[in-house]
């Protein structure tokens, strides 16, 4: 910008046919038998006015060209700010968003459903335990009768072997109730030692399943707890987006006003310009009256000037002192009013700017925007905190998973060897049928053989007495094996269910990480050419806003300048404008002012011709442009 300390080159700052150009034109000879008695120090006095005007006229088209071009600039940025917020408010609540939002809330309840199914398997293991428990008492009872049957055995055989029959034959009896005691002996061994490994299994399965309770299921709870956390903040954030977005259309409408604003104030850097073009154009007439430049050199219009008598000249040079210190006072005045104005109108679109970004980054980002701006960078996304909380989740499942794995193959270890078990009583069951028959069958022999096989069938009948026993036993341990298994192979598809459901989850959440990611990294390229934009866009309009203190300036200008005007005026004769005067400024200057304001106070100088010359509709500066 060009400073009161700095003379530009003559004649380069305004357009030629504007008046200026012959204003700052070297001065001609001195008619020295036309001009007014005036001091020798007032012809020097108005060359400096002169070179002080055109250096006061200089910076501003040269700051308002400035201006006009960040404002420019700063505009395309705003546009491209505005579509940029728009098209983050449709990212986040797109259709692919509405899908993970589904997903996840599908996943909140189904990771709630596992973490309560863990507690159900540890509940089922305990209750098998307790069969088995159980069933190991039935087991001892069971071993317990056939030690009576082993006896009862030994006893038949020594029996069979006093009593002399021709007809009968025991040593089938001897050979089978030896074979069946044997049978039934390692066939409940068998079986008591499978019971023996089925509960070190379902005791390994509980330790398994408490191990998961305790290590995992809290997990598990607060995964789900913190999902449907973030979860109910997407939702909330949408809402929010969605509501920021109807906003958006009004805060859109007063950028534009602003921006509307903006440009109207810019006229007053032409308008200025021109209205200290036409007090450049008095100060040649002043230089003209006091002989400081050649008359002959004035537009054809005004060479009458050298006509005027001495005394005329002198009143004529009083009231253009008066009448152009007013026009510069009001020009500047007028001048640095609108500057403010834009000023203001800037300092708006600024913090525009600035809020824009504020909620994008509360909206869209991590809430915290402050030392993100001050870089042009956005914080972290706020998908990433909600796809972080859903990684972490996915993260517990597979854990959960690999878990269940292992009790599901404890828990079918344990329904397998319910199985070989129940085969083990349903061998025993058919050892106490063969039992009973063959008790049946030498009772009856007995009995015909009257006295001599009254012994070996009362041994006969006990037989049969035991395996009724061993009948009851074997039957409630089948009803307790029954009841486990059921138990086992509820736990079995429980698992299995949770194993499938868990792997659902698991293929959701996946598809549910993938939208979130996409849109995390769409959402994230998007906020940070936003947040860029917004500085940009804010540095630009400061740099426009920091050459707007030439207003204050340009009134100190105006000030020292109508000052040195009137000291001129004051070195000559007081005089009263007559109507011969008036009639001269306004034939000067009557048809040039292009400013109502100029043609108010050129009235207040010459009120008897003025008033045909002020537009009635007092369009004001505008006029300009008409």
């Amino acid at each position: 910008m060009t400073g009161p300390d700095t003379a530009p080159q003559l004649n380069d700052d305004f357009p030629k046919g504007s008046g200026m150009d012959s204003i700052f034109a070297a001065p001609g000879p001195r008619a020295a038998e036309d001009s007014v008695a005036v001091p020798d120090s007032t012809a020097g006095l108005l060359r400096d006015l002169t070179v002080e005007l055109r250096e006061a006229s200089a910076p501003i088209e040269a700051t308002f060209l400035g201006v006009g071009d960040a404002l420019g600039r700063s505009l395309g940025l705003l546009n491209a700010i505005g579509d940029r917020f728009r098209a983050l408010s449709t990212l986040i609540d797109s259709e692919d968003g509405s899908r993970a939002v589904d997903m996840l809330t599908g996943v909140c309840s189904g990771t709630d459903g596992l973490a309560g199914n863990a507690r159900h398997t540890l509940d089922g293991l305990d209750g098998l335990e307790q069969a088995g428990t159980g069933m190991a008492a039935l087991f001892t009872n069971l071993s317990a009768i056939i030690g009576e049957i082993t006896a009862l055995a030994i006893n038949a055989k020594v029996q069979s072997v006093q009593i002399r029959s021709t007809t009968d034959d025991f040593s089938v009896f001897n050979r089978e109730i030896d074979r069946l005691h044997r049978l039934a002996e390692e066939t409940t061994a068998k079986a008591s030692s499978r019971l023996v490994t089925l509960r070190a299994a379902i005791t390994t399965a509980k330790g398994s399943a408490a191990g998961f309770q305790h290590d995992n299921r809290a997990h598990l709870d607060d995964a789900g707890t913190r999902l449907r956390r973030s979860l109910d903040a997407l939702v909330a954030r949408r809402a929010a987006v969605r509501e920021a977005a109807c906003r958006f259309a009004d805060r859109v409408e007063e950028i534009g006003r602003r921006i509307a604003r903006c440009i109207g104030d810019l006229q007053v850097g032409d308008v200025t310009s021109q209205r200290l073009a036409h007090i450049g154009d008095a100060l040649e007439v002043l230089r003209a009256l006091t002989g400081d430049a050649d008359p002959t050199l004035l537009r054809s219009d005004r060479r009458w000037l050298a006509t005027l008598e001495p005394g005329r000249r002198a009143e004529l040079l009083v009231a253009i002192c008066e009448l152009q210190g007013r026009q510069c006072r009001d020009a500047n005045r007028d001048f640095a009013q609108q500057v403010a104005s834009l000023a203001a109108n800037l300092a708006g679109l600024l913090q525009d700017a600035g809020a824009i970004a504020g909620e994008a980054q509360r909206l869209f980002g991590s809430g915290v925007p402050s030392a993100a701006q001050r870089d042009g960078e956005a914080g972290p996304a706020f998908l990433q905190g909600v796809a972080a909380e859903v990684d972490r989740a996915l993260q517990l499942l597979d854990r959960y998973c690999r878990a269940d794995e292992v009790i599901r193959a404890q828990v079918v270890q344990v329904s397998d060897g319910f199985g070989a078990m129940r085969r083990d009583v349903a061998a025993i069951h058919s050892i106490d049928v063969d039992m009973r028959l063959m008790g049946l069958n030498t009772t009856l022999k007995c009995t015909r053989l009257g006295p001599a096989g009254r012994a070996l069938g009362v041994v006969a009948q006990e037989l049969r007495a035991c395996s009724r026993r061993t009948e009851d036993v074997s039957e409630a341990i089948a009803q307790a094996i029954r009841s486990a298994s059921e138990r086992a192979g509820d736990l079995d598809r429980r698992s299995a269910d949770d194993h499938l459901a868990a792997a659902g989850l698991t293929d959701r959440m996946t598809v549910a990480m993938g939208i979130l990611r996409t849109l995390q990294a769409d959402q994230e390229r998007a906020l940070q050419a936003l947040i860029r934009d917004c500085a940009t866009a804010s540095g630009l309009l400061g740099t426009a806003m920091a050459p707007l203190g030439i207003g204050p300036r340009q009134e100190e200008f105006a000030e020292r300048f109508a000052q040195r005007l009137a000291l001129i005026a004051g070195s000559l004769p007081a005089a009263a404008h007559g109507a011969d005067v008036a009639g001269d400024l306004h034939r000067l200057f009557g048809d040039t002012y292009t400013v109502d304001s100029e043609r108010l106070i050129h009235g207040g100088i010459a009120p008897s011709v003025s008033p045909a010359h002020i537009d009635a509709d007092g369009a004001g500066m505008d006029d300009f442009f008409l």
